[in-house]
């Protein structure tokens, strides 16, 4: 009985411990085939809905930097900025950033033991899947002119679910910063069109 129960309790353990929370944003990404504009950027709120206490202040303050600098790096932009009540040129738009999903769950494969086990660990050594990396954002970007009218508000969903296998179990943490910087840089792209 405490044999299972300790089982248990180190299974429940360990499916604790590979939920994460990543701010991680690829900030080197070039869009090839988006003109610049003659626009200044600025940054004004970044929330995180579904976060609460410290875990949330520092993941919006990492998003928030992650995302200025990407944006800045990218050149698509004359100016990226935060915002203050400092009065704005003209040319300007403010940025608000509010994440209602924002989700980076590493799950162990329903498969990966049941299938080490019957095949004697040959699943695991064939390459098999170990772990499943699942990452969901739903993202409300909302841009205002320099008078802070608003210009345009836009939702913005995307999924991604990766396999992590034995001879490569880093994959997900190179993609998904990737896909996750492509998604935000398009959500801002769309939504400074005008």
């Amino acid at each position: 009985m405490i044999k299972k129960i300790t089982i248990i309790f180190v299974g429940l353990m360990i499916q604790s411990c590979l939920s994460q929370k990543s701010s991680l944003l690829n900030q080197n990404l070039k869009p090839s085939d988006v003109e610049q504009k003659e626009v200044n950027i600025y940054i004004r709120k970044i929330e995180i809905v579904n976060e609460i206490g410290d875990l949330k202040k520092i993941q919006e303050e990492t998003l928030k930097t992650n995302i200025k600098i990407l944006l800045e790096n990218t050149n698509i932009f004359k100016s990226v900025n935060y915002y203050s009540e400092f009065p704005v040129p003209s040319n300007s738009i403010l940025l608000d950033f509010k994440f209602l999903k924002y989700e980076n769950t590493l799950k162990l494969d329903p498969l990966y033991i049941p299938l080490s086990i019957a095949t004697l660990t040959l699943y695991i050594w064939l390459g098999g899947s170990i772990v499943n990396f699942d990452s969901k954002i739903q993202l409300e970007v909302n841009s205002f002119d320099n008078n802070r009218k608003l210009i345009k508000s836009q939702v913005f969903e995307e999924d991604n679910f990766i396999r992590e296998y034995i001879y490569d179990p880093w994959r997900s943490r190179r993609i998904i910063p990737e896909k996750k910087t492509k998604f935000i840089l398009n959500s801002v792209i769309q939504v400074t069109n005008s």
